[in-house]
């Protein structure tokens, strides 16, 4: 088995380690406590490929993306990384947009495609909700359906001209026009244009009703959670990167506190876990890129494992710092604010499988 990159791969990886690096990593503090992306995120962005990358190439004079053939979600993971290493609500504004793109390119109707890529292509912004609670009633009109409740909350929404939504067996690509939206700022992922949404008897056309398979649903919640773990894993590690830094500059007791072995203990616990779920990400990304269907299952077992990883790396990251661990002049803090949201999105794995085996 060869887990080597090849030439592209690794260009893109070292590309985007740059931009994580030195630019998303430096909007990430002044973007957290003004709650929105800075002015020039979307052009920087922009010209590396990111928004556009799912849409396909040929999709029409005013709606052509960059994707040519199968899209890769082993580059995928690899790039979620990195920007998870820059900062995790930037990074969800950057990924946005492929879940609707890839799903509307594999299920959607004429009209469906033009009516999002056109959005895409003149700059817009979608985003993927998946009503895991069931706030959402869906009511059948003939071919049409309507929707009722509450979505979200969910980052880009704010924003967002189309939804793509998975709620009760139901796969549609939703526009937010008309819809009733409230922007919200949360703990985690401040920048990341969240907001709710109420639906009341909101009607969605035949022709943008993608798929009423569960298994398109299980499909696009596989996409996610596999993007979703890697970015979670790219945050785990950034917190053990500064913790290092920070533990070998901060002297106690004559020396630096990063030779204290229960803080090495710490730090190494992290980046094992963090390892690992890495490989469990890019695996399911690999099993996704093969059509296997065990990749369901393993983006999310992946996301899982990411999500208790980050949760876990980023406490311990702010205890390495000691007080200045909770104050927002340094990254940590911020940092295990932004492990909740990996937590929060597209519902409970654990839980789901439980309740699968029951009904089973």
């Amino acid at each position: 088995m060869d887990f080597a990159l090849d030439d592209d791969q690794q260009l893109i990886v070292e590309t985007v380690r740059r931009f994580s690096d030195r630019d998303l990593r430096g909007w990430a503090g002044d973007a957290d406590r003004a709650g929105a992306p800075p002015d020039r995120f979307t052009h920087a962005a922009s010209e590396l490929g990111f928004f556009l990358d799912a849409v396909p190439a040929d999709a029409g004079p005013d709606t052509s993306g960059m994707l040519e053939g199968d899209y890769s979600h082993t580059m995928r993971a690899l790039r979620g990384y990195e920007l998870g290493r820059g900062c995790a609500a930037l990074a969800a504004l950057l990924e946005c947009n492929v879940e609707p793109a890839l799903a509307v390119g594999k299920w959607g109707s004429a009209a469906a495609k033009q009516a999002l890529f056109a959005a895409l292509a003149a700059g817009g912004l979608a985003t993927f909700v998946h009503d895991s609670r069931g706030n959402v009633i869906v009511t059948a009109e003939g071919n049409d359906v309507r929707l009722s409740g509450k979505l979200g909350p969910a980052p880009a929404l704010a924003t967002a001209s189309h939804v793509l939504l998975a709620a009760n067996g139901v796969l549609a690509l939703v526009s937010t026009e008309g819809m009733r939206r409230t922007a919200i700022t949360p703990s985690g992922w401040r920048a990341a244009r969240w907001a709710t949404a109420q639906l009341e008897a909101h009607r969605v056309p035949a022709e943008f009703i993608l798929s009423r398979d569960p298994a398109a649903t299980a499909e696009v919640l596989a996409w996610a959670r596999t993007s979703l773990a890697a970015r979670a894993v790219g945050v785990s590690v950034a917190a053990m990167e500064y913790a290092e830094k920070y533990a070998a500059e901060r002297i106690q007791f004559g020396q630096p506190i990063g030779r204290f072995e229960s803080l090495i203990r710490l730090r190494d616990d992290a980046m094992t876990t963090a390892a690992a779920a890495r490989l469990l990400a890019l695996h399911a990304a690999w099993q996704l890129d093969n059509k296997q269907p065990a990749a369901f299952d393993t983006a999310s077992r992946a996301r899982v494992i990411a999500g208790d990883c980050v949760t876990r790396a980023t406490i311990d990251a702010v205890q390495i710092f000691g007080g200045y661990g909770f104050v927002n002049d340094y990254p940590v803090e911020k940092l295990m604010r932004d492990a909740r949201a990996f937590e929060a999105l597209h519902g409970d794995e654990r839980l789901g499988r439980v309740l699968a085996q029951k009904v089973a």
